[in-house]
This record gives C-alpha cells, structure tokens and sequence, in this order.
C-alpha cells in the first residue's frame, strides 16, 4: 500500500493530500481519510487505513478504533 500512495504523489507532485472516502469496516459509517505525504512516509487523518489479505485494503473509523484497537479482517 505504501508502494502505490508513493507512486500517486511521484506521479502528480503538485498533489499535497488524497481524500479517500470509504465505510467504516466496523459500523459501515462513511469515512473521509485525508493522506498527506510527511518527511518520513504518510500522516492520516479522519481513520484508520489497513491492508486485508481479502481486500487491498480497509478503513476504520476512530470510533471503532477506540472501541476496539485491533486490526484485523473480520471487522
């Protein structure tokens, strides 16, 4: 994942943020992702961005980060 947001901002330098809008893999709320590029890779704000072995990736809200810290696949 880290690969291909390098190669979205290599690509379009003049990019400062992408905006990712998603459901939550938790609740199912739209979340907005704003992932901006920093010294020492990417900062993000709004969620939480993860790689699934099922999907290339999935999002959680901070709700449900916080009610349940773990990452996995099955939520």
């Amino acid at each position: 994942m880290i690969k291909i947001l390098r190669r979205i901002f290599e690509t379009d330098p003049e990019k400062s943020t992408i905006i990712l809008k998603e459901k939550c893999s938790g609740c199912g709320r739209q979340t907005i992702i704003e992932i901006t590029p920093t010294s020492g890779g990417f900062g993000l704000q709004g969620g939480y961005l993860f790689k699934s072995s099922t999907v290339k990736y999935k999002v959680k809200c901070p709700a449900c980060i916080e009610a349940t810290p773990n990452i996995d696949d099955n939520t």
